[in-house]
């Protein structure tokens, strides 16, 4: 082979080297520049048991319960189930998300409200051990993308994950009052200052049966069935007992059944200032001193007599 060739040869694997190299290794260094660690990728979700949520000068705890998530200073209000999946499985993926900087001026922060003033304060808790502590931002254009800071760090990280929104929530409360299967209530107990009665299933049909019997309009009841089972609350107001009239109940109903035993008090009409034009009534479970609020439209379905079902 002569020199030419060899020297042609030579020069052609030098192109194809360079040409890998700039179509390969190149783009992607280029692709990655600005690219910084996932400083969420570290964190094992499952290690996670409470999740403080700072905004607005309110905090809110999510405290990890067994299976379930409860409101922190709280008996027994507990996180909606759904809510909780899109919150850890929001936080999975935001572990495996590109994270840029965006800026590392710390006056730069207010702009893209990562600091105290503007941002979500989150602190991810293993005890009282904290695994992460970060302020979240505002969205980006598309809303795909959110800003983040790391407390006390004055750089502010584009995390290409919808982080906002899995925390930007005003109201964690579960607002299921009941949640069970209506087709499974059998029997029905109403309760008034002036009057009680009762009515049962039976072959699948509904009767009176106390204090003596009556026809049940199946059609009537399905509202009330409906709310025994599944009624969600408007709000949940302060959890204080004073001036509720829940100690003296002027609506009680109780929905039992294979596995059911619903029991809902309805008291006095609540007047804060946040209702507006709204009127609703304070209420509670039997098995509980969770404090609720539903609507006038709820206490006039369960506040009936005989011949309202009929």
């Amino acid at each position: 082979m002569s020199k030419k060739n060899l020297y042609l040869g030579g020069l052609l694997i030098v192109l194809v080297i360079a040409a890998y190299f700039y179509n390969g290794p190149w783009q992607k260094m280029q692709a990655d520049k600005g690219k910084v660690k996932n400083f969420l990728s570290k964190i094992n979700v499952e290690d996670i048991d409470f999740i403080d949520v700072s905004a607005l000068g309110k905090t809110i705890v999510l405290e990890k319960n067994g299976d379930r998530w409860k409101i922190g200073g709280t008996k027994d209000f507990y996180v909606e189930d759904a809510l909780v999946t899109t919150l850890t499985s929001g936080l999975a993926e935001a572990q495996k998300a590109d994270m840029e900087l965006a800026s590392e001026n710390k006056d730069k922060k207010a702009d893209f409200e990562t600091d105290e003033a503007g941002g979500i304060l989150v602190k991810l808790r293993q005890g009282d051990k904290a695994l992460s502590e970060f302020f979240i931002g505002k969205a980006s254009n598309n809303f795909s993308a959110a800003y983040i800071s790391p407390v006390g760090d004055d750089k502010t990280y584009l995390l290409k994950s919808p982080l906002n929104g899995l925390f930007a929530h005003e109201d964690w409360h579960d607002k299921k009052i009941f949640s069970s299967d209506k087709d499974r209530i059998t029997k029905i107990r109403f309760q008034y200052p002036n009057r009680e009665f009762t009515i049962e299933k039976k072959d699948d049909v509904w009767t009176g049966v106390a204090p003596s019997k009556f026809t049940v309009n199946a059609e009537k009841l399905s509202e009330i069935l409906t709310l025994m089972s599944g009624i969600l609350s408007a709000k949940i107001p302060e959890q204080s007992f004073a001036g509720t009239g829940l100690e003296k109940s002027g609506v009680i109903v109780q929905a039992t059944g294979e596995g059911i035993d619903n029991t809902i008090m309805i008291g006095n009409i609540y007047k804060g200032e946040d209702a507006g034009e709204q009127e609703y009534y304070y209420a509670k479970k039997g098995v509980s001193d969770n404090i609720y609020l539903v609507t006038k439209s709820n206490r006039q379905a369960l506040d009936k007599n005989i011949w309202d079902l009929r």
